[in-house]
């Protein structure tokens, strides 16, 4: 029995390979929508002249807290954290605004 569509065998590849391609675009589509939020930290200077922390004074105090950070990242105006965890970043969220004042934006 023939489907009616599909007259020669060369459709049958072409709508197969067409049909396999728009399915894996749909998987990693559908993977990337609703991928966790991403665990960061963004700590940025309002006022000018005061300098970022030290990497390693952060990691001094979210480590005492339990915190585990997967990696510090400096930017021209910003140091990002980032965690394994979103429990982590509202964690260290939540540490952060504790130990700075308002010279320091926590995000």
């Amino acid at each position: 029995m023939r489907i009616p569509l599909i007259h020669s065998q060369r459709q049958l590849i072409f709508g197969t390979v067409i049909f396999l391609i728009l399915l894996t675009v749909g998987v990693f589509a559908y993977q990337h929508a609703w991928q966790a939020p991403e665990a960061v930290v963004k700590i940025n200077v309002t006022n000018r002249g005061i300098s970022l922390p030290d990497g390693f004074f952060l990691y001094q105090h979210l480590s005492a807290e339990g915190i585990t950070i997967k990696s510090i990242t400096s930017g021209s105006d910003s140091l990002v954290i980032s965690f394994n965890s979103t429990e982590d970043s509202r964690a260290a969220e939540k540490v952060l605004k504790r130990i700075f004042d308002d010279s320091y934006r926590i995000e």
